[in-house]
């Protein structure tokens, strides 16, 4: 017999605080440092699923915020308004370029109704006990515009995977909730059934059936037992260092995107795309997935422009996510590359550091370059934030249309993993330096 409240069950006394510790992280995800590349990381795909399916312009409400993982919307225009059981994760959310976040429950949304031209929730649904989940959709559906949608990914109860909650023993049950906080998973049908006593029209679709992220392959046999994968890939896969964890990230959402195009039907999984409405649906893809804003744009540099942000540029694979140090910046590998258009440039700006041990007794050499031509080369000797100016040729090729199309790229003679100084550090990056306030002066 399963427990009426599995939370307390499974020894989670402090629902706001077990999940602020999940999903209150200090990730940067403001849709302004998106790098455009990530479209196609399997790590990002919900969240494109979202993009993809709501117009420009529109009010988003996001459900169970967590940091704020829709603050991609931004780059359509979209008001995007957060709540979350935790006023940290709101916080977060905040600080990610949320319009407006906040705490509060959501069987009791504090908004007006018809507040909203889409209603959305990512990796939420199951994790509302069964007795609250009609109270949360009648809410959904009061704060909806009369012509509104509602998106869901939610994670499913797989049976041909796994035992459902009457199924678990009691052992099994409480190791199952304590991983997640997975209250309330249902399967497709049932989604299907309880949405439909709400919404005239109900599309679903099974995802993450074949293309999975690495962490996530690991985490379900690890955490979960689910036999996912042989024993030696799941051994190959904790084995893979972070760079190559990201590449296989990227080599999945690539298929997972291809799949999506070709809206080539799946087998039952672990989530479900839901999306619901009183009117018509013609796709549960992407009914407004026109992307150009995610792309780097064409540069007008009058004065100083920054080009962290990379709508105004296209940062390589060898930089890591941007990161809010503070200031906002990114740390770079061996090689990093950055792409830009602009109509003018005189001179590159940038402020560096580095962490890399011991450069006192071994100075870290970079070299600086455009368009394959050498500007400088610089040997760091202490750890601290350095300011660097960089003049470039004076007569740059230029486009038909009057552009120059720019490839600025930095090289360091070597990299060290924070890991491999700090035993208590789990960072495998292969880092060298970190970049910031980058600037382009027409």
């Amino acid at each position: 017999m399963k427990p009426s409240n599995l939370y307390n069950f499974a020894g989670i006394d402090d629902v706001a605080e077990f999940y602020r510790l999940r999903y209150a992280s200090a990730e940067l995800l403001d849709g302004d440092y998106f790098d455009a590349v990530n479209r196609f990381n399997i790590r990002w795909s919900r969240s494109l699923w979202v993009y993809d399916n709501v117009k420009p312009g529109a009010t988003v409400l996001d459900l169970g915020c967590g940091a704020g993982l829709l603050s991609l919307l931004k780059r359509k225009g979209c008001k995007v308004i957060g709540v979350d059981i935790s006023a940290d994760c709101a916080a977060v959310a905040m600080r990610n370029g949320y319009t407006l976040a906040c705490a509060g429950e959501l069987t009791a949304l504090p908004f007006q109704k018809h507040s909203f031209d889409y209603v959305v929730s990512l990796d939420v649904m199951g994790h509302i006990e069964f007795d609250q989940k009609d109270a949360v959709l009648s809410e959904i559906k009061r704060v909806l515009k009369t012509d509104g949608v509602t998106l869901h990914g939610i994670e499913c109860m797989n049976r041909e995977q796994q035992k459902d909650y009457v199924e678990m023993s009691a052992e099994e049950l409480r190791q199952f909730v304590a991983v997640d906080g997975h209250v309330g998973m249902e399967d497709e049908q049932a989604n299907q059934t309880r949405f439909k006593r709400f919404f005239a029209n109900v599309l679903t679709e099974p995802r993450y059936s074949v293309c999975v992220p690495c962490e996530e392959l690991v985490k379900q046999a690890d955490e979960y037992g689910l036999p996912r994968c042989d024993q030696d890939f799941l051994d190959y896969l904790r084995g893979l260092s972070f760079n190559e964890r990201r590449a296989f990230n990227m080599a999945m959402g690539y298929v997972y995107q291809r799949i999506s195009d070709y809206q080539i039907k799946m087998p039952a999984s672990g989530f479900l795309l839901l999306k619901a409405s009183d009117e018509r649906l013609e796709n549960i893809y992407g009914e407004a997935g026109e992307r150009a804003a995610l792309l780097h744009q064409t540069i007008k540099a009058n004065g100083q422009v920054s080009l962290n942000r990379s709508d105004r540029a296209a940062f390589n694979s060898g930089w890591y996510a941007a990161e809010n140090f503070p200031p906002i910046g990114r740390w770079m590998s061996r090689v990093g590359q950055i792409r830009f258009r602009t109509d003018s440039l005189s001179r590159i700006e940038l402020q560096l550091t580095c962490h890399l041990p011991g450069l006192d007794k071994r100075p870290l050499k970079l070299e600086f370059s455009l368009n394959g031509e050498h500007l400088r080369t610089l040997s760091l000797k202490e750890n601290g934030w350095m300011k660097l100016q960089l003049d470039v040729p004076p007569e740059l090729p230029r486009r038909a249309d009057g552009f120059i199309d720019c490839l600025f790229e930095i090289k360091a003679d070597r990299t060290w993993q924070p890991c491999s100084t700090n035993p208590e550090s789990g960072d495998d990056r292969e880092l060298s330096i970190a970049v910031c306030s980058l600037e382009i002066v027409g």
